[in-house]
């Protein structure tokens, strides 16, 4: 976030230099007033936009100018935790079926994402399982094995995930309550002037 500084003459003298004195305000790239133009901030006003930025940047991820690559905000990992969640129901599901032996991974169907997968498909292309067999029956202990893995990975991921967007939450948080202190701390001020005259 690029932030510029302007100074100004506020055509007042000061009495023992006999100098303008000046103020100092603040712009920032994309914080325009009315009329389009960079609107100027109090260096209040400049930390609570600052501080709005990161919150914004940390809820809804943002692409990093170096790279190019998005970075995950919380709605992001939200997202990617909802879907590790159904995912592990639908391998319990698949696993429990092949278990009872009542089930064939060709035929029988599974909705993920709304669209239709067969259990051998959804655990082929979406959870990149390789030598799915066809049936139940064919269904070996290393194939149990190798979808427990998985399952075990996929619980991994989402405790790491969980861990992170608890990080960032509180990150988010500490902008808010940055926000909410400079808020009251110009308030008290206006408050004291208002009452001094």
């Amino acid at each position: 976030m690029p932030i510029n500084t302007v100074e100004f003459d506020l055509s007042m003298v000061n009495p023992e230099t006999g100098e303008y004195r000046t103020a100092r305000a603040y712009t920032v790239d994309g914080v325009l007033g009315v009329d389009n133009q960079p609107r100027l901030l109090s260096i209040g006003q400049l930390v609570m936009a600052i501080c709005l930025q990161r919150a914004s940047r940390l809820e809804n991820g943002y692409t990093d100018p170096e790279t190019n690559l998005h970075v995950n905000g919380i709605i992001d990992l939200m997202e990617e935790m909802n879907a590790t969640s159904v995912q592990l129901e639908i391998m319990t599901k698949i696993e429990e079926e092949i278990l009872a032996g009542t089930v064939e991974l060709d035929s029988a169907t599974v909705t993920y994402n709304g669209v239709p997968y067969t259990y051998q498909n959804f655990l082929t292309n979406v959870m990149r399982m390789t030598n799915v067999p066809d049936s139940a029956s064919a269904a070996s202990k290393d194939f149990i094995t190798a979808l427990e893995a998985k399952m075990d990975e996929k619980n991994s991921f989402s405790q790491q995930t969980m861990i992170e967007l608890q990080s960032m939450t509180a990150k988010r948080d500490q902008a808010y309550d940055m926000v909410s202190n400079v808020l009251k701390s110009l308030n008290t001020v206006q408050v004291g002037i208002v009452n001094n005259y």
